[in-house]
This record gives structure tokens, C-alpha cells and sequence, in this order.
């Protein structure tokens, strides 16, 4: 702030006068510094319409990305569930499976018949002078194994599919619950700078009309028309709609950024509404069509329900695992050797080298059934808990949808009114507060009349803007809280889908 140079002999009267009279150019250069704040912003800004942001907003939020990886995520579990259809294959065994086995090992002959040399020692056992004999294995081994198992017939499978579908199943509703969500936070922001750039305009006009109403005061106070209180009340008038720019001015900034952050653009990007504040659109439905279909369409409740039948699919899945497995079994395997087999270190074991090859196979019926002591039992009870907690959360879902419906179908039909009334209340004022400054022009009236006008205007102005908002953000409410898609909202949303896939 410019500071006001005072003389040091004047008297009170004086120094009055003069910080007065300097006023004005103080709030002028604070309106200015505003008003270059509020144009850098409006200038670097990208302008784009209603529609347009929610474009953007759909194709940009990274929380909606989020929630469509997640139906990815589940559509792998539910796949995943799907393959315990399949057979199983493996194929293992052989020390190794393939490659060259080494041995060279010793027999020792005790009490051989055919040995001549017996010992004649007392005591002593006989042939107790053992016969050693060492051979040598040096082959090439191919030992694979392979088997084979369907459970054809396995009591948990399908209730693990059907547990599996209903996640997806519920994941895809809260994807729809959130692309709902953006799109009416979107539309809340842009209908509130919508409105908070509407007020910094009007109140720009009420400025102006104090700024000259200040000059006009001015002039009459230096041939003395007027007294220092009547300059004085014109001046606090003037820093008054001055602060209530700077506070529009910071909720201009606060809801820009907000807008920004919900259509996911970068941080050197903003934008702005291209269009002014008006009515958005009308409700065609009655009440208590949109209670019906808030009822029947509205995702929360139906995810709740596909969180149920999730739980209560787990359940049967946890009981079935106490009935038998039977599967189809099939196993083979080859054993092949080749090289020398019991041969003799370090002789000629031409002889010896051999190729051994053994067939095995086995195929046919097996059975499985496992007692955990009662684990999966367990589990099954607290699964049906779940799913009548799940069943309840529907319940009161449904209670929230209707309250919400009730609650913005109030709202909506109240603000139609609240419009018309704040339009005939703003022309009111305005014509109150020209009637009143061409009073006082003609020595009719005074100054508190015009002050008094003035203030009413700046109140119309700012009811208006409210019921304006008001009524845009019931009719946003009315189609999230009734699970409508507005405008083309809802192939944006599909066509979403389609490229993040």
C-alpha cells in the first residue's frame, strides 16, 4: 500500500483531510494490482465449454484410470477362476532328466563258494577275506516323466467362478459410480467460477459506481456541499467492495485450481468457462420418477448387491470344499541309458556299452476328499455375515438415494424460484441506487441513502449468483443422484473404456 504523506503542522482537521483526499488512488492501485492477478490468470487459461470439460476430464483424471485398472485386475481373477477347468500337465522326475551319470563302485564277496583259498585260522569266519570286485557305469541318461489330471468333477470350482464374476461385476458399477462422481464435481466447479467470475464482474461495476460517487464527493467537499463524514463514508464504501474483490479474487484462484486438478491437466495449465453464468438445463422428471429410477439404477446399490452374492458364492465354495474330488489321471514315463553299464575301470568295456529303454504308463480314475477340522466351515459363516452386511449396505443405499433425489428435487424446484425472485430483487437495486445517486445529485438526498442502495445492490448481486448456482447444481445433483448420464456423457465414458483397454 502507497503511503499517505502527511504534513506534521497540520491539525487534526487537516490530516483528516488530507489522507482523504488520497484515498481513492490507494484503492485505485490495490484494484489494479487485483485486476493484473485475475487477467494473468484469464489470459494463460485454456476456455472451453461445459461439455468440453467433461471431455477432458473423462479422458484426463487419473482416479478414473485407477478405477478402470482395478475391472482390469478383476477380469484376470475371474479368467484365472475360469482355467480351473483345464486339465493340469507336468512333466519332472530324472536325476537328472537329462544328462550324464558317472559311477564307479565296489562289490565285496564274503563266504563265496566258488573261492578256493579258505582260512584255516581258529575262530575265524569263513572266506573272511573278502573278494572285491569294482565296476564302472559312465552313461547318458533321458529320464522324463510326465503326467496328466482333470478334476472333472470338483464341487468348489464353479461357485469360485461365480464368486469371481460377481467381483468384476461390482467393480464395473464402482467404475460407473466414479466417472459419476467426476463428472458432477466437474460441473460443481465449473458452475462455481462460473458464478464467482459473474460476481467479480458485478462488483467491478459497484466500484465504479462508488468510485465516481467518491469524486463526486470530492468536488462537493472542497466547496464545502459536503462534510469530511459524507467523503469519509464514501471512502469506507469503496475499500469495502474492495475487500470483497480480493475475497472473489482468491476463490476465482482456489476454484481454478480445483477445476485444473479435476480434469487432470498439467501443472503450467488452466481453464476457464467460455460461457457466462446462466440456467444450465430443465428436469424433465416428476419426483417420483426420479425416486424410481434412482432406485433402480443407481450403482451403489447394485454393487452392494454383487458384493453379496460375491460373499455368499465364497460361502458355498468353502462348504463344497468338504465333498469329494474325483479326477481322470494319467501318467508315462521313459528311462533311457546309453553307454557303459557294469563295466570295469580302467579295462576295455566294449562289451559292456549298452542301451537300456523302459516304457511305464498308468491312466484312470482318481479320488480326493480332505477333512481342515472345520477351517472352510468357519469361513463359510463368516462369508454369510458378509453377504447380510452387504445386503444391508444395499438397504441403506437405497435409503441415501432416495433422501439425495428428495433432497435436490427440493433444491432444484426451490432455486427456479429463488432465480426469478433474485433477478426482480437485482433490478430493484439497481434502480434503487440510481434513483438515490440522482437524488443526491440534485440536493434530494444524502449519502447514507446512496450507501444504503449501494449495499443492497452488492446483496442482490451476490443472491443472484447463488441462486443461479444453486439451481445448476441441483440439476448436476438430480442427474448423478438419479444415475443419468448428461448430455453424451455416457459414450465419452464408453469410448474411455474402449482406449484404455
Amino acid at each position: 500500500m502507497t503511503a499517505v504523506q502527511v504534513n506534521p503542522g497540520a491539525s487534526a482537521g487537516q490530516v483528516s483531510e488530507q489522507y482523504t483526499l488520497s484515498a481513492e488512488h490507494q484503492a485505485d492501485q490495490l484494484l489494479a494490482r487485483l485486476d493484473a492477478m485475475r487477467q494473468k490468470i484469464d489470459q494463460s487459461a485454456r476456455k472451453i465449454s461445459l461439455d468440453e470439460a467433461i471431455a477432458l476430464g473423462i479422458r484426463n483424471n487419473p482416479e478414473l484410470i485407477s478405477a478402470f485398472r482395478s475391472i482390469q485386475h478383476y477380469e484376470w481373477q475371474l479368467i484365472a477362476a475360469q482355467r480351473q477347468w483345464y486339465p493340469t500337465f507336468e512333466i519332472s522326475n530324472g536325476a537328472p532328466t537329462l544328462g550324464l551319470d558317472v559311477v564307479t563302485y565296489t562289490t565285496k564277496y564274503y563266504n563265496d563258494p566258488n573261492r578256493t583259498s579258505v582260512s584255516t585260522t581258529p575262530g575265524s569266519a569263513i572266506g573272511s577275506e573278502p573278494l572285491s570286485i569294482s565296476q564302472y557305469q559312465n552313461t547318458l541318461n533321458f529320464q522324463p516323466n510326465a503326467s496328466i489330471s482333470w478334476n472333472f468333477i470338483d464341487p468348489s470350482r464353479q461357485p469360485d467362478i461365480n464368486a469371481a464374476s460377481e467381483a468384476l461385476r461390482q467393480q464395473k458399477l464402482l467404475f460407473e459410480v466414479s466417472a459419476r462422481d467426476l463428472i458432477l464435481n466437474i460441473q460443481s466447479s465449473y458452475f462455481a467460477l462460473q458464478s464467482t467470475r459473474q460476481l467479480i464482474e458485478k462488483f467491478y461495476k459497484i466500484y465504479d459506481i462508488n468510485r465516481q460517487l467518491l469524486e463526486v464527493n470530492k468536488a462537493r467537499y472542497e466547496i464545502r456541499l459536503v462534510s469530511m463524514l459524507a467523503l469519509a463514508q464514501t471512502q469506507t464504501q469503496l475499500y469495502n467492495q474492495l475487500n470483497q474483490l480480493l475475497g472473489y479474487t482468491k476463490q476465482f484462484i482456489e476454484e481454478s485450481s480445483t477445476l485444473a486438478m479435476r480434469l487432470g491437466l498439467p501443472a503450467d495449465a488452466l481453464a476457464l468457462p467460455d460461457e457466462k453464468a446462466n440456467l444450465y438445463r430443465d428436469w424433465s422428471m416428476t419426483l417420483p420418477q426420479t425416486i424410481n429410477r434412482a432406485i433402480e439404477s443407481r450403482e451403489e446399490i447394485l454393487a452392494s448387491l454383487a458384493a453379496a452374492e460375491e460373499a455368499r458364492w465364497d460361502g458355498i465354495s468353502k462348504v463344497n470344499n468338504y465333498l469329494p474330488i474325483i479326477l481322470l489321471y494319467g501318467e508315462g514315463s521313459l528311462s533311457m541309458e546309453s553307454g557303459v553299464i557294469n563295466g570295469f575301470p580302467g579295462g576295455d568295456n566294449t562289451q559292456y556299452e549298452q542301451l537300456r529303454t523302459q516304457w511305464d504308463g498308468a491312466v484312470g480314475l482318481g479320488f480326493e476328499w480332505t477333512w481342515d477340522g472345520g477351517v472352510d466351515a468357519a469361513t463359510a459363516r463368516s462369508d454369510n455375515a458378509q453377504e447380510e452386511m452387504e445386503r444391508s449396505k444395499a438397504t441403506m443405499n437405497r435409503l441415501k438415494a432416495v433422501q439425495q433425489v428428495r433432497s435436490s428435487f427440493g433444491q432444484y424446484e426451490i432455486s427456479r424460484v429463488a432465480v426469478d425472485s433474485a433477478r426482480l430483487a437485482y433490478k430493484s437495486a439497481q434502480v434503487a441506487q440510481e434513483a438515490a445517486r440522482a437524488r443526491y445529485e440534485i440536493g434530494l438526498g444524502d449519502i447514507t441513502s446512496i450507501v444504503q442502495t449501494i449495499e443492497q445492490l452488492g446483496t442482490a448481486s451476490v443472491s443472484l449468483s447463488d441462486s443461479i448456482l444453486n439451481y445448476n447444481n441441483s440439476v448436476a445433483q438430480l442427474y448423478r443422484y438419479s444415475a443419468t448420464w448428461p448430455g453424451e456423457s455416457d459414450q465419452l465414458v464408453r469410448q474411455q473404456e474402449k482406449n484404455l483397454r
